[in-house]
């Protein structure tokens, strides 16, 4: 599994467009490369009305939930079960 991490702002189909300028949104994609992994990244960033900013290179390999942090171990089982989730962290023009 891996964590990627992205810097996105609502596209025009977002629930949250004009409400906030962007999120920080981190991704774990449960894939055997991180070449897919960052295909699949892509697309449920997109899929989910977002557009990315920016993709980071750095990424975290994850084998099992004991090398998650706490704010992210509660989501362990859903990316088993679906292969993957988003969080998002929305910032409005304030944060910037």
């Amino acid at each position: 599994m891996y964590q990627i991490i992205a810097h996105v702002k609502p596209g025009k189909e977002s629930e949250h467009f004009d409400k906030v300028k962007g999120a920080y949104a981190t991704l774990f994609i449960n894939y055997k490369d991180i070449d897919g992994a960052y295909e699949l990244a892509k697309y449920y960033i997109r899929d989910n009305g977002w557009e990315i900013i920016e993709l980071e290179e750095e990424y975290f390999s994850i084998e099992d939930k004991d090398e998650m942090t706490d704010a992210y171990r509660e989501y362990y089982d859903e990316i088993i079960e679906y292969g993957f989730t988003l969080i998002f962290n929305l910032y409005d023009e304030s944060n910037e």
